[in-house]
């Protein structure tokens, strides 16, 4: 006789529903600290150049970069494990992107911005959740140097961004499994980057596909009739 406990569907749910709001919860808490980490590590960066020898410099620079890494780690879970109702307004495409190069580490990277400058319906909260994503991904994919191009243009009901990198491309065994949920290549990543990226725009009634050579994420979002 199979004694066997039978596990109820909704008990299961409801577990990985507490597991969520659980997660949810430590991983915005681990973020303040490691906030006040990288901007002190910034701040004695800049007021110490002359003060401090180039050994201590190079392990303030250090401490910045890991604490940069595990604080996007801690955003990838976050965004994939909390999903807010969105916040529609209007925004322009330039308005967002300009608010996100302002955050990514860019260092030697050119990013052009396009040319049209289309107005959305989105949550901008969310949509720079994406480009913080896709502009970090590329930055990484051309090691520091190159350029990002970003273009925009409008079809009868879609608004159509694209954001083109200048790096070696991605693996063309990897082109079906990269949205896919904990799939990555980098040592350090969470796999949840890209996953959440297509949850945000799916949920704008959107869509997201990758392309090679040359590397080219596009995003459709629906001109209008965006409801909350």
């Amino acid at each position: 006789m199979n004694d066997a406990k039978r596990i109820e569907p909704e008990h299961v749910y409801d577990k990985l529903s507490h597991i969520g709001e659980l997660t949810s919860r430590i991983t915005h808490d681990m973020r303040n600290p490691l906030t006040v980490i990288i901007n002190y590590s910034v701040m004695i960066q800049k007021n110490s150049k002359n003060k401090l020898d180039k050994k201590s410099l190079d392990q303030m620079a250090l401490i910045e970069n890991e604490a940069r890494k595990m604080y996007r780690q801690i955003d990838d879970v976050l965004n994939y494990v909390k999903l807010p109702p969105l916040k529609l307004q209007s925004y322009s495409l330039h308005d967002i992107l300009k608010k996100v190069i302002e955050s990514v580490q860019i260092d030697d990277v050119e990013i052009h911005l396009p040319k049209n400058n289309p107005q959305m319906i989105c949550d901008i909260d969310k949509l720079e959740i994406v480009f913080v994503n896709l502009i970090t991904n590329a930055v990484e994919a051309i090691n520091g140097a190159g350029s990002i191009n970003i273009n925009a243009k409008t079809a009868a009901n879609d608004i159509i961004i694209e954001v083109e990198d200048s790096g070696p491309g991605i693996a063309e065994e990897d082109l079906d499994k990269i949205f896919e949920p904990l799939f990555t290549t980098k040592q350090n990543g969470t796999g949840l980057g890209l996953s959440s990226c297509m949850n945000i725009i799916e949920r704008h009634r959107g869509t997201i596909s990758v392309k090679n050579n040359p590397t080219i994420f596009t995003i459709k979002l629906p001109k209008i009739g965006l409801t909350a």
